[in-house]
């Protein structure tokens, strides 16, 4: 039977972006397998503040945060109160008024307010050594490596790589100017990494430290993937239940096998690149998943300084039995709050003296989160045109707000904490705020529902129903990731077999 023009024009679109893409596809199949076992390199909170000293200095011999950066002359954002070596620091993200560069940390004098300068690679390497416990073997200065190219470290830049001893390859990268360890890797974990998340994400560090040249990359692969995952699915499709013949009208074993797997494989091929290519909001198809510069200003409220000396805060909590690490400043609805984190626990104490017995009085006891009141008026005046939210405060997780692991609770509190307060606008927006960290955690419109079920969803499969059952999306990934690089490598074999010198090629043969 003859084969109609518009099929013949979808065989030789999907072979020939077969030919070309095939080995991609391969290559991604096989790295997001590793990169599901496998995460990239990070040094998670919990880790963090297991290594940080508990926290003393003297009482009365500390400034506030505003006072500190006055006197530095720095305007800030995120403040937090720690050591540099043994001396009381305030760590502050800003930048100098009047100065067009990037907001970035600096480290400034507890004591004096004075901006203290960056780490040397020396000093760095002593840093690193207090800090793992272990001999600093090599030191050297960088901008960025492959393990620290995201750029959620560019505050923290320059950085410090040192090498530790151990069997395991411990590095740590230090941020000279902050003066703390920011990220770590093992070997394992670098090894996992070249296999898994490099290639699945198209990470090299001569591509990646050009945010836009690698999101174009990315997507410039991704959407002729679709076409390809696509236009395979319609000629399976079509010869399944078009063709009254013959269902799998090849013989050659390599076309026959492609085929059947195709088959097989077909719709979640499609689903898995479609949710990649969706993970880059290509055209800005999802509105950003957080807060808007003028809805954290208004979440922030007037300007509150805080002056409460941190030094007597911290005596305050070691009184209590608390070991505090580190300090945080929280500014919310015209309010500063200290926040004190342990390896542990974190408690939340009043910072500008406005808040009656909480504040002032040396018996009172450090709050585990927020007022509900304060988290209740900030929500409310978040959107001022978008009228008064429904309100409420979720103990257990939701289809937008949920952990991808409820089960591992490592480092839960710092990254899908519970409890959450949610508010819900009439015009289909949805915030969660964190009433442990005074914190916007997640903003949602009516595109950011399509983006939890397309990409979220899609990708990785995690849905209650799965994520409550590891076991099962586990196997879930690995087989279908299994059939998937099967239908790959006939799909390179298939390309190999029409690309080679002097084979005579048959028409109208898809490739992959």
């Amino acid at each position: 039977m003859a084969t109609s023009r518009p099929k013949r024009l979808l065989i030789e679109v999907h072979k020939w972006l077969g030919i070309v893409l095939a080995p991609f596809f391969l290559m991604w199949f096989l790295s997001g397998l590793v990169l599901h076992f496998v995460a990239f390199p990070e040094l998670t909170p919990d880790e963090r503040l297991r290594a940080l000293p508990v926290l003393d200095a003297p009482s009365g011999c500390c400034l506030g945060p505003d006072a500190a950066a006055a006197r530095a002359g720095l305007a800030f954002d995120e403040a937090r109160f720690g050591l540099r070596g043994d001396e009381p620091v305030w760590r502050l993200r800003g930048r100098a008024p009047g100065t067009g560069d990037a907001a970035r940390w600096h480290v400034v004098d507890a004591r004096t307010g004075t901006l203290r300068p960056g780490l040397s690679t020396a000093a760095a390497a002593q840093l690193a050594e207090t800090f793992s416990g272990r001999r600093a073997l090599r030191a050297e200065r960088l901008e960025r490596d492959q393990w620290t190219v995201p750029q959620a470290l560019d505050p923290y830049r320059p950085l410090a790589r040192v090498d530790l001893d151990g069997a395991d390859g411990l590095v740590l990268y230090v941020s000279l100017d902050a003066a703390e360890v920011v990220r770590d890797t093992r070997r394992a974990e670098r090894f996992w990494n070249w296999i898994g998340a490099v290639p699945h994400w198209i990470y090299p560090t001569v591509l990646r430290r050009f945010p836009q040249a690698w999101h174009q990359v990315v997507v410039a692969l991704a959407l002729p993937g679709v076409v390809l995952a696509a236009s395979g699915l319609m000629l399976g499709l079509w010869q399944l239940f078009l063709n009254r013949s013959r269902w799998i009208p090849y013989r050659q074993p390599w076309l026959r096998w492609h085929h059947i797997l195709g088959l097989v494989a077909g719709a979640f091929t499609l689903t898995w690149i479609l949710s990649g290519l969706l993970s880059m909001n290509p055209w800005d198809v999802f509105t950003p998943r957080g807060a808007a510069a003028p809805e954290l200003a208004r979440w922030r409220g007037p300007p509150a300084a805080a002056t409460s000396d941190p030094a007597a805060i911290l005596a305050r909590a070691r009184a209590r039995g608390l070991r505090p690490r580190e300090l945080e400043l929280v500014r919310i609805d015209g309010q500063a709050w200290y926040r004190l984190d342990d390896e542990l626990d974190q408690w939340l104490v009043r910072a500008d003296g406005a808040g009656g017995a909480a504040d002032a009085d040396a018996d009172a006891e450090p709050l585990a989160m927020l007022p509900d009141a304060t988290m209740t008026a900030a929500l409310r005046r978040l959107r001022p045109d978008a009228g008064s939210p429904a309100l409420a405060r979720l103990d257990a997780y939701d289809t937008l707000y949920y952990a991808a692991a409820p089960a591992d609770t490592a480092g839960a509190r710092h990254r899908r904490p519970l409890p959450v307060w949610r508010a819900d606008w009439a015009d289909g927006t949805t915030l969660y705020a964190d009433p442990r960290a005074g914190r916007i955690l997640l903003r949602a419109e009516a595109s950011g529902r399509w983006q939890r079920h397309l990409y979220h969803g899609l990708h990785t499969f995690d849905y209650a129903a799965l994520t409550t059952r590891p076991w099962l999306r586990h196997a879930l990934i690995v087989g279908m990731s299994l059939l998937g690089m099967g239908l790959c490598a006939t799909s390179c074999v298939i390309a190999w077999r029409v690309l080679r010198p002097g084979r005579p090629r048959r028409r109208n043969t898809p490739a992959c």
